[in-house]
């Protein structure tokens, strides 16, 4: 065992690492925050998979919010002394060139000195520390982010040493997860071989590393309960998904198609194992599946073996690599091909451009695969390992049209589902939703990591996140607001509220706009009187229609089904904040208004004509002039058509205010009593002429960023086809696709799918 050597901070300057002054000519004086990514894998510099392009998109994310990036490439003997060709990082070095780069005192260099060959993760590590180390000293006013994979350990080190004081007040460390040895042993199931000593020394320091950080991160709730049966604690643990590729730019490329390059026929079906060539990834049950399948369809069909060509881990393979092994097997048998030498944006283009291939993804046991989220965006038929971690990747970007699944590790049924597969050849798959989804996937979840690290750095004698904070980060996870929305709702109560009405939450489902609300409340150092002055009415039945998607990979996955009542759910979500909260469970058609003035009246249940006409009634009458604020949740989704109509009849009286950007919202101020028998009439689409419904969509135009334009747009597709006359919503989503970027399409996309089911409408005129 290795002797430990404490480097604490009260030893002074003789102990600081530095980097070398050629290097620091490199560095900008001043930085506000700097990340320093550490991984062994990244997406542009080899070719990886999915832990490498999780950095890569990471590494984009924080460089478009502002942050300096730096990366740090483990297991690497490839030397960058700091240049970058990457738009998205600053500078790149690898462990290997620690000594090269850095100023190391004496000590450094005896722990550096005393590792044998075989004790290379412990070099790794220490190296890791030196050179976070050394930007901690380039940026000592900087708040520096420092995250690690938790595989190998590689950041058991420096979470010490932060935790000890080592890398000053500014610094947060942070571990996700991906793979680590015990689940690698795992996944190679019954080719699992005895864990050397240096492994289990290894997974102590994976362990003690994902516990140990600042933050915590999982990928997806398999993986946790994975870990946690090995013994991890958890409960520290975030949710955080990977970031969704995003491949549209990769699908419109002018390049010429790369078929003829790697001897692919055209009148063959492509069948493709699209992922690392290795035991743990299915390769051998999908090789013995193939070599099951029926002689006159093998004869249909070419076999693509896209991945990275690998020396096999396990007996009684240790001999081959992969390509090897898959020659030894199938010969010439069969017709087939390995193309193992592609960056990942080169295989989607790859296989983009075949004529309706058939994906197999074929692992064993999955934690969250990226090749999940790029094939899923792909008019491909997939066939997939009925594993936890597919399903939640491929329900994150709500994947399900040409999917079939398998019995993980099961040759006889991968053959079968394979088989399935050739007999629907080609098959027509529609997969726009799910591209254009990518982008908003993206943004809730930077806007969350951004917001971890933001609560936990605030917190100056704390290293956990407090109830409050971690639940208003949690409602996300059960929310169909986006973070700007939630952070809206928590401002003003606590900065803007002053108590001389209620507050009501319309349509408030698992609490993500209640306890933002109530934490704001809570906070207003105002309002003295704070007793159950938050209302929150929702009908809290389940509804698996919509809400099924938003809980898949959560603990509230299965728990309802269509027609349940989740108010306990709610209840028990809300219970820090019950002093303050009102709950009005059932239709609020049936339950009104207690008559009592009204400051801020949050609407998320404006979802008919009925619920509508309701609200105007039962609680606009009770609104205080000049003071009091409505906020549309809904006015910038394309459904719900007649708040644009409402809102412009009523627009003399509620006036769009300046407000911070939250996605779908629009906040008015009640600037005058709205008459009565204005209110108290019924409103359907024949109270509004064609040339006030132009008018109306015209002023929601003019009044929403140029972001939500599009849903606008959309949302007047979806008038005309609610009102019969399809013809001109066709002429109104072609023309709003010929004026939006196709990137913000994804209301222009939904609707799209309401033509066929045009004739459920009906009778509205």
């Amino acid at each position: 065992m290795i002797q430990e050597l404490t480097i604490t901070s009260s030893f002074g300057s003789s102990f600081e690492v530095r980097f070398k002054q050629r290097l620091l000519e490199q560095f900008p004086k001043t930085m506000n925050r700097v990340a320093l990514l550490v991984t062994s894998e990244y997406e542009g510099i080899f070719r990886n998979g999915g832990i490498g392009t999780y950095y890569r998109t990471l590494s984009e994310k924080l460089t478009a919010e502002g942050w300096y990036v730096v990366l740090l490439l483990c297991q690497s003997q490839e030397i960058f002394g700091g240049e970058s060709h990457l738009s998205t990082v600053k500078h790149v070095f690898s462990t290997s060139e620690c000594q090269d780069v850095l100023e190391l005192q004496p000590m450094h260099s005896t722990i550096l000195s005393q590792f044998k060959e075989w004790e290379w993760v412990d070099r790794e590590n220490y190296c890791a520390l030196f050179f976070a180390q050394a930007i901690a000293a380039t940026f000592p006013d900087a708040y520096l982010y420092i995250e690690f994979p938790e595989m190998l350990g590689l950041g058991y080190r420096t979470v010490q040493a932060k935790r000890s004081g080592v890398l000053g007040k500014n610094c947060l460390t942070a571990v996700t997860l991906h793979s680590g040895l015990e689940w690698l042993n795992e996944a190679h199931g019954q080719y699992t071989f005895p864990l050397p000593n240096w492994s289990l020394q290894t997974s102590y320091y994976e362990q003690a590393s994902f516990e140990q950080a600042d933050l915590a991160f999982f990928p997806s709730h398999f993986l946790k309960e994975k870990v946690a049966g090995y013994g991890w604690k958890t409960e520290h643990a975030l949710h955080l998904p990977y970031f969704v590729p995003e491949i549209e730019g990769l699908l419109a490329t002018n390049e010429p198609s790369r078929n003829s390059q790697f001897g692919l026929k055209s009148d063959q079906i492509p069948v493709i194992f699209f992922g690392r060539l290795e035991e743990r990834k299915g390769l051998l049950t999908f090789i013995e599946a193939i070599r099951l399948v029926d002689l006159l369809i093998a004869e249909k069909i070419q076999i693509l073996f896209v991945g990275k060509n690998v020396q096999f881990q396990v007996e009684p393979f240790k001999h081959l690599n992969s390509e090897q092994y898959i020659q030894q097997e199938l010969g010439t048998d069969y017709s087939y091909r390995i193309i193992s030498d592609l960056y990942s944006r080169e295989a989607i283009q790859l296989i983009s451009q075949l004529n309706h291939p058939v994906v197999c993804l074929t692992s064993h046991q999955e934690n969250f695969p990226n090749a999940a989220l790029e094939m899923g965006q792909l008019p491909v038929s997939l066939v997939v390992s009925d594993t936890g971690g597919f399903h939640e990747t491929l329900d994150l970007i709500r994947r399900s049209q040409g999917v079939r699944w398998f019995v993980p590790g099961d040759a006889r049924s991968l053959s079968k589902i394979i088989q399935q597969a050739i007999s629907n050849y080609p098959e027509k798959v529609l997969v726009h939703l799910q591209r254009q989804i990518a982008f908003y996937v993206n943004d809730r979840l930077i806007q969350r990591r951004l917001k971890y690290l933001q609560v936990f750095n605030s917190q100056e004698d704390s290293d956990s996140l407090t109830i409050e904070e971690a639940s208003f980060i949690d409602s996300d996870e059960f929310s169909m607001l986006s973070y700007h929305e939630r952070v809206y709702l928590e401002n003003y109560t606590q900065k803007q509220y002053s108590g001389k009405g209620e507050i009501v939450d319309l349509g408030c489902w698992l609490g993500s706009s209640t306890i933002p609300l109530a934490i704001g409340l809570r906070n207003n150092a105002i309002v003295t009187n704070q007793s159950k002055r938050i209302h929150a009415y929702d009908i809290f039945i389940w509804d698996s229609f919509y809400m099924d998607n938003m809980v898949v990979g959560t603990a509230l996955e299965g728990k309802y089904q269509r027609g349940d009542s989740f108010v306990d759910e709610y209840i028990k979500r809300i219970q820090p904040w019950e002093g303050s909260i009102r709950v009005y469970p059932g239709d609020l058609t049936e339950i009104g208004w207690g008559k009592q003035p009204i400051e801020f009246l949050f609407v998320d249940a404006m979802k008919s004509w009925d619920l509508a006409n309701s609200i105007l009634k039962n609680f606009f009458p009770y609104l205080i002039p000049e003071l009091s604020l409505v906020v549309h949740q809904d006015f910038g989704h394309f459904y719900t058509t007649w708040i644009h109509l409402l809102m412009y009849r009523f627009r003399e009286y509620l006036i769009p205010i300046e407000h911070p950007y939250t996605y779908s919202s629009r906040a008015f101020l009640y600037t005058k009593p709205i008459p009565l028998d204005l209110l108290h009439q019924t409103y359907s689409f024949a109270d509004f002429s064609i040339e006030e419904v132009e008018a109306a969509f015209n002023y929601s135009l003019s009044i929403m960023s140029e972001k939500i334009r599009p849903n606008v747009a959309a949302a007047k597709v979806m008038y005309f086809i609610q009102t019969g006359n399809v013809e001109r919503a066709k002429s109104e989503l072609a023309e709003a696709r010929a004026q939006f970027n196709p990137s913000s399409w994804q209301n222009l996309v939904d609707v799209e799918e309401w033509f066929e089911r045009a004739d459920l409408f009906k009778g509205n005129v």
